[in-house]
């Protein structure tokens, strides 16, 4: 039955309710639930400032008219204080405003006989709730001690000892409530319902707090409850227990946010030390997982010893293995307190727990209870357990839908307990989930190589949130590389090969550590199944090319086969080759393997295979002078695409194809294909893509002469690639910076930019882009009026570009060569390289490279006196190609090379 409110309380609880609301909105910290009957605080932003005021204002007037109103209390009858005394609560303002407006609101005792039916009941009742050490008792307390003058009749205190070796029976905690208000224990009933009846007798009229803390479980409450409206009870316990139809949603107690925490921390350790050195402070509190206790215990050992640094203490909690026992101090401790909750688990719980925080850290969701309890009842009753406990929490949904999620100090708690179990207890258990992710890796893995799905049923697999293939191993990648080393160690190898197989599908979309691919994609020397093998020394090669060791790739997919060989084996194999041979800078080579695996595989219906094929078709076509065969590749592998639902290879592609449409002068179409490509890494929380496609976007902007957005796409790059390490990427956006500044006329700042960039390429073995990068070093000596200069760097360019086989770098260079050589009026020379040019350009669709070419072709005759020619060139290419007369008075040694 709903709580009985008469007209005048439900205002005040409005008031409240909206104060709660302001609050919580001015300070956008949304912790708690706990008004009923609609009566909900929210998070709100629009107005909550204003209204504040006028609230807080609102609030002081109906306090002082309620105390005003308020009967002392009776003659003769003590004002009783049991409150223990606690320590001063640090942060949880909000938390805390919100219970003392709660327990501030008492209506007047009504004086009449006591309610027959418990369900009549017009006691306030608060459950504070939340895992151990969050500090639930600290605020239950420090709000109690504030609400005095509300409660004339007293507080009283009971501590049932729910999180000790044994609670309080309800006997027990009513005897003590009894005597607390004048009962002679001579006068005390035997039994525990004579005991409530007379408890609800002494209280029905008067105004009492009573504070239960630590309490076990709702059966050992339930009988301890006064039913008088001028009563409340507010209750701390680590489960959010259900009293009776007049509760409010129970209180949760969640972690403090990060300022709080540093609050915590220096309170107890002293406030000078941690803003000394806030950086290594908010470390510590993050070692803590922002737990109070843990901080408090940390705290108080730092303030014990001063000549503890706070670097010291940091480097004491960085090891996991360290961390739960250096959380004790003074009789506190963390692995006490936990252990407490542990032991009243089942023995099924503790064990399903034990595997789970084991594994890598990732999101956990029913599926990953299910297979390790073993059933979707048993996880259910393992979840709930957890959750009830507040060893577990749930946690907001994505894309998957809902999960849960352990606090780190638990979690490495529970992976404590589980270690040292004998192997032959955790064997069942650890065999059943590696079989699960052996069934689910292999499942996703069909949507990629259809060969695959007469492996496993999709009954097997189980509901695995409705993620994609890509984000679900994306997501699950640490516990699959979990799996195959377990597989391996519980004498599984068929199934360890099988999920490295799997795997090698989704290299584009997890992260490997250097060198781990030989071990991840090891096929056993029992394993003969030929597509196994094939698959896994796939692997292998395509994570050598991604490493730098394009021979190592081609030593491993050289090696000869049987004339039955699959043909749809070999033109996957064929894809890694061309890749290899790409990564040589062999670019005739990587086209012709391409091409021949793009057609194999289109003929054999392989989808993804094609789309990932014609990805880098395209780029390869685009090198080789052919961008318009380019976009056609990349158009028909983004529709694929887009047709199997992959978020992440939509928006690689888009980005791929933006590329494509600037080498094909049309920026405006390309940048809202990056902008969506950029959102969705983002969404994929894809770092280095987003940082690829931001670098992609400012060129976009360089060519549309938004030489400020540019600038700012590759600052943001660099703010992605720099912390990751990521040193060919940071020297592929410096050399991205030459071009936009010397656009703006800021040719010192452009060469200093260019040295940069050569050094980071000579760094790390680049020879492609140190050319790239002569080429612009080149080129400003022209502009800076060096032709002589500008020479060599620009041959250095023709001679990398040309044996690499990129004839689109290598005409962009033998066109400024061949402005250089007009402008020291080497005229043959002249002649010979923009002639070359030319020849690319015209080969495929660079009209305007032809153009710009064609402008110093024409400036070249003009120099050399054959006024004639120049002229009848002109009105020729002029009639021919549109560009041409919008770049009047184009001059190469002067203008950035691809802008207007």
């Amino acid at each position: 039955m709903a709580e009985q409110v008469d007209p005048r309380r439900s205002t005040l609880l409005l008031a409240g309710a909206a104060f709660s609301a302001a609050a919580l909105g001015t300070t956008g910290d949304l912790i708690f639930n706990v008004f009923g009957d609609g009566m909900t605080a929210k998070a709100v932003s629009v107005g909550a400032t204003v209204v504040t005021g006028g609230i807080v204002a609102y609030q002081a007037v109906r306090a002082r008219q309620e105390v005003s109103a308020r009967p002392a209390a009776a003659p003769g009858r003590p004002r009783r204080n049991e409150l223990p005394r606690v320590d001063p609560l640090v942060g949880r303002q909000v938390l805390l405003d919100g219970l003392l407006t709660l327990l501030r609101d008492v209506p007047a005792p009504t004086r009449g006989p006591s309610p027959v039916n418990a369900t009549e009941s017009q006691a306030k009742i608060v459950v504070v709730h939340g895992a151990a050490g969050v500090g639930k008792t600290m605020l239950a307390l420090t709000a109690a001690h504030r609400v005095r003058d509300a409660y004339p009749d007293g507080r009283l205190y009971v501590n049932l000892q729910g999180d000790g070796e044994t609670p309080k029976s309800t006997g027990e905690a009513l005897e003590q409530l009894l005597l607390s208000l004048d009962v002679a224990r001579d006068d005390l009933p035997a039994d525990v319902d004579g005991r409530s009846a007379r408890l609800v007798s002494l209280t029905n009229d008067q105004r009492l707090l009573i504070v239960l803390d630590n309490a076990h479980s709702t059966d050992q409450v339930r009988r301890l409850l006064p039913v008088g409206a001028g009563c409340s009870v507010l209750i701390t316990s680590r489960k959010a227990l259900s009293v009776g139809a007049t509760l409010r949603r129970p209180l949760h107690v969640s972690l403090p946010d990060e300022n709080e925490a540093l609050d915590v921390l220096a309170h107890y350790a002293g406030r000078e030390r941690v803003t000394a050195d806030p950086a290594v402070a908010l470390d510590i509190t993050r070692f803590c997982g922002r737990l109070p206790l843990a901080l408090r215990i940390v705290g108080s050992k730092l303030a014990q010893r001063p000549d503890l640094s706070l670097g010291a203490m940091q480097e004491r909690l960085r090891q996991e293995g360290n961390l739960i026992r250096e959380l004790t101090y003074d009789g506190e401790s963390l692995q006490a307190c936990l252990m407490l909750t542990y032991r009243d688990l089942a023995e099924s719980t503790r064990m399903a727990l034990g595997l789970i925080t084991s594994l890598p850290v990732g999101r956990l969701t029913d599926w990953h209870f299910e297979r390790v309890a073993g059933s979707r009842g048993a996880s259910t009753t393992v979840s709930d357990e957890l959750i009830e406990v507040s060893l577990m929490e749930t946690q907001g949904g994505d894309e998957a839908g809902d999960g849960y999620r352990f606090h780190d100090l638990v979690r490495v708690f529970a992976a404590e307990r589980y270690t040292p179990l004998p192997p032959e207890e955790r064997r069942e258990q650890e065999v059943r989930l590696v079989k699960a992710y052996r069934d689910a890796v292999v499942h996703m893995a069909a949507q990629r190589a259809p060969e695959l799905a007469a492996e496993v049923t999709a009954a097997n697999v189980g509901d695995l949130g409705g993620l994609s293939a890509a984000g679900w191993v994306s997501a699950e990648q640490g516990r699959l590389r979990w799996a195959i080393g377990r597989a391996r160690n519980l004498d599984m190898p068929a199934e360890a090969a099988e999920i490295g197989e799997a795997l090698s599908y989704f290299l584009d979309d997890i992260n490997l550590h250097t060198g781990s691919a030989d071990w991840l994609f090891d096929a056993q020397p029992t394993d003969t199944r030929p597509r196994v093998v094939a698959g896994l020394r796939r692997a292998r090669a395509a994570v050598a090319v991604a490493e730098g060791a394009p021979d190592a790739a081609l030593a491993l997919l050289g090696v000869p086969r049987d004339e039955g060989t699959d043909r749809v084996v070999k033109a996957r194999d064929d894809m890694v080759v061309a890749r290899a041979y790409a990564a040589k800078r062999d670019f005739r080579a990587a086209l012709d393997h391409m091409s021949a695996a793009t057609d194999e595989l289109r003929a054999a219906d392989d989808v993804w295979h094609v789309l990932n094929s014609l990805e880098k078709l395209g780029e390869f076509q685009r090198w080789r002078g052919r961008p318009e065969l380019a976009e056609q590749s990349q158009r028909e592998a983004l529709r694929l695409a887009e047709g199997v639902g992959d978020l992440r290879a939509r928006a690689r592609l888009s980005r791929t194809l933006a590329e494509t449409l600037g080498y094909l002068r049309r920026p405006e179409e390309a940048a809202p294909l990056l902008t969506s490509a950029i959102h969705d890494f983002r969404v994929l929380n894809d770092r280095r893509w987003e940082g690829a496609g931001l670098y992609a976007l400012g060129k976009i902007y360089r060519l549309l002469g938004r030489r400020e957005e540019a600038r700012d796409c590759y600052d943001r790059a660099e703010e992605i690639f720099g912390p990751m390490g990521e040193r060919h990427w940071v020297g592929r956006v410096t050399n991205a910076r030459i071009r936009v500044l010397a656009g703006m006329g800021r040719l010192d700042e452009a060469a200093a930019t260019a040295r940069s960039a050569l050094n980071i390429f000579e760094q790390v073995g680049d020879e492609m882009w140190q050319a790239h990068t002569q080429r612009d070093i080149g080129w400003l000596h022209l502009k800076d009026r060096r032709p002589a200069d500008a020479v060599e760097p620009l041959s250095f360019a023709i001679e990398v570009t040309g044996r690499a086989g990129d004839a689109y770098a290598g005409a962009m260079a033998r066109h400024l060569r061949g402005v250089a050589h007009r402008e020291l009026g080497r005229y043959p020379e002249a002649h010979a390289d923009l002639a070359a040019a030319l020849d690319t350009y015209r080969s495929g669709s660079y009209g305007w490279n032809e153009a710009a070419v064609v402008h110093d072709v024409v400036l070249l005759l003009r120099a050399e006196g054959r006024t004639g020619e120049a002229d009848s060139l002109t009105a020729g290419t002029a009639a021919a190609n549109p560009v041409f007369d919008r770049m009047h008075g184009r001059d190469g040694a002067v203008a950035v090379p691809d802008e207007d």
